[in-house]
Formats: C-alpha cells, structure tokens, sequence
C-alpha cells in the first residue's frame, strides 16, 4: 500500500511543472541529470544540488529520496544526513547557489533497486507539499550490490562481452588505476588482449563497439591468458575490472597473481626438437606466434630456415598443419640435420613468407642464440 501511495505521488509530480519561469532547480547524480545504474564496486556515488532564481519569496525547501521499499526520506539540515519521512529542510526567502554535495549518510544504500532524488521548493511555507506552486528536479539511481559490470562469454573462436551501458556510459572499466564510468562517445572498440594474439593496441581480437553494451569478438583462442579492454578514440586504453566481471563458457577460468585471466587449461606454445623431428603445438585453434597475426586458411606450409637447408625459397624441409582432435593446431617437420641454426618460417598460399616471433614460444631440445634456434 504505501508503495503504491508512493508510486502515485511520483505519477502526478511527473505530470507537474517541473520549473517556474523564474526558479530552477537542479539535482544530479555524478553530475548527471539523466537516471543511471550503479553497482557497489563502483563506490560512492555523488549528489549535488544547484538553485537559480530571481524571485525572494518565502518558501519550504525539499530534498526528499524515494528508496527501493517505498519509504520517503528527508534530509535533515541539522544533522546532515536523511531521515524517515517527508519533511522540509528549511523555510527561507528563496535565493540563488551553485552545486552544493548532498551527503549520503543515513540511506540503506545496500538495497537493491532505484532511489529516486527530488529537490524542490513550493511557495507556500507551511512545511507541507504545496502541489499548485510547486517546483522541483528530480534524478534515479538504480542500484544492484551483487551484479557484476561485465559478463564474458568465452566460446570456440568467439567472445561475447556483456557491459554495463546506463545514461551515455560505459561501467566496470579502469583507467590509470581507477575505475570510472566512460563514456560512450568514446570508446572506438572492444579487445581481447592476450598473450597469444599480442599484447599491443593492434590486437586482431577485436570487436565492433555500437552503444548497446553487447560485443561479438572473433578470431578468439579456445585457451588463453588475457584481458579485456576498450580502445578510446585518443589511444588510451581501458582496462576491464576483472573483480568487476563473471565469466561463462570454456572453464576453467582462473586470475593469475599478476592480475590477468587464464581460461581454458591455457598453455603457450611450444616447439620440441628431438631425433631429426621438429613437432611445432601451436597449443589452441589460433596459429599465432609469428611477427603478425597468420589466418590458418591462408597456410600453404611451414618451413625450417637454416645454413643446412637453405634459406627463404631454397629451404627444402617443410611440414603441413594440422589439426588434433582437441581442435589445436600442430606440425610436424622430419628429416632435421643432426645440429643445426636456424628459424621457422610461414608460407601463405599467396607466396608471403611470415617469420617466427622467437620470444612466442617454449622450446624443448633446443635454444635461442643470437636470434636463431640452435640445437
């Protein structure tokens, strides 16, 4: 019932000048006049209220709050934190003031849903709501203390991310150490940073950025060590609040104590040279580890460079890809000399010659001198 009540009285304030000519007050949430969302590992949020008039009428002031149950409060002046009920913070001649911070204590702010902010006056100072001369602004703020910003999908090939959008923002992101809402305007794209496709601004794991907080990022690793972030149209780079964030799909998913995030039984790549055989596990569905990003489609072939088999178009011992039944790519090359200095190179059915990124993978039975692998 007194929700209801509470719902009704919202109803007709909605249908009531929100502005006289001459008053115009002003309420905002983080500096925002538009309703917003708000999760507890954002923090505190912030409530600030601003008066603009010519006139010097005598008037009852309100700051009134609607929480989640239905229960009105007020802020009381005195002690400077809110109170049950409906009730006026002060009656004065009305006058002129820029933002001023509206304390927060004494609201259940653990509930979950939307508080609902009015500041106002009416012209009738008799400590009650006087409807016909009133004038006012009020702002929401939907909060939910569990939910988490973002969730990620991790799928074969392909990653949904799931953001929290609210009001023109981007939330559940960190720049420079400190999470802050972004806004949307923004944010140019979203990427998966990992340790297999690269951990630079020219990821190729990248998804398209649209508004609605719902991006497809393909070309992903079935394992991996990664993180998530959006790229802002002036280079810098958020980060996503991996505390902030609930993972679906491919398990295991585990932190990693430098803050990055292993899924997948994740595993790098390795290269094993044993008895004149060269076994290169590209360890996923991805065949990264090259100085750029190699399409599997676009493979025609790998090949072993070396003062033994020649170099570049000479090189005469190759291996083809393939592919286990795990779904990770692999070669194998035979018929390696005995010793022997060199580098693995792709081919592309274009005729390209892609070279070996050294510092991409694990080696067993050889080591890296000078540049090249010796065994």
């Amino acid at each position: 019932m007194k929700k209801n009540i509470a719902m009704a009285i919202i109803a007709f304030l909605a249908m009531t000048t929100v502005a006289t000519a001459t008053v115009t007050p002003t309420i905002l949430i983080n500096g925002n006049s538009f309703d917003q969302t708000w999760r507890s590992s954002y923090g505190a949020f912030s409530l600030s209220i601003k008066m603009e008039t010519t006139e010097t009428a005598s008037v009852d002031w309100w700051v009134l709050c609607l929480d989640p149950s239905g229960a009105w409060k007020h802020l009381d002046l005195a002690s400077a934190s809110w109170k049950d009920g409906i009730a006026t913070i002060y009656q004065s001649e009305l006058f002129s003031f820029g933002y001023v911070n509206v304390p927060l204590s004494g609201l259940d702010l653990s509930q979950s849903g939307k508080f609902v902010f009015f500041f106002g006056i009416d012209k009738s100072p008799d400590g009650q709501v006087s409807f016909d001369t009133l004038a006012y602004s009020c702002v929401g703020i939907d909060i939910n203390p569990s939910a988490k910003s973002t969730q990620v999908t991790i799928a074969e090939n392909m990653q949904i991310l799931n953001m929290t959008v609210s009001g023109g923002y981007v939330y559940g992101f960190v720049v420079n150490g400190k999470i802050i809402p972004i806004a949307v305007s923004e944010v140019k794209s979203v990427m998966e940073v990992s340790d297999r496709v690269g951990w630079t601004n020219n990821s190729i794991a990248v998804g398209s950025f649209d508004g609605s907080g719902v991006v497809n990022i393909p070309s992903t690793a079935n394992n991996d060590k990664a993180l998530w972030a959006l790229k802002l149209s002036d280079g810098t780079v958020a980060w996503v609040n991996t505390d902030d964030t609930d993972f679906y799909g491919i398990t295991p998913v585990t932190k990693t104590t430098d803050g990055l995030i292993e899924y997948g039984n994740y595993n790098a790549q390795k290269i094993t040279i044993a008895n004149g055989q060269a076994y290169l596990d590209f360890a996923c569905n991805l065949t990264d580890g090259f100085v750029s990003h190699v399409d599997p489609a676009n493979i025609s072939y790998i090949r072993w460079n070396s003062d033994a088999t020649g170099w570049n178009a000479s090189a005469t011992i190759t291996g083809k890809l393939e592919k286990n039944t795990t779904g990770n790519y692999f070669v194998s090359i035979y018929s390696l000399p005995a010793s022997d200095s060199g580098l693995f190179s792709v081919v592309l059915k274009d005729g390209t010659t892609v070279w070996m990124n050294i510092d991409k993978w694990k080696y067993s039975g050889a080591k890296i001198s000078n540049g090249l692998i010796n065994y």
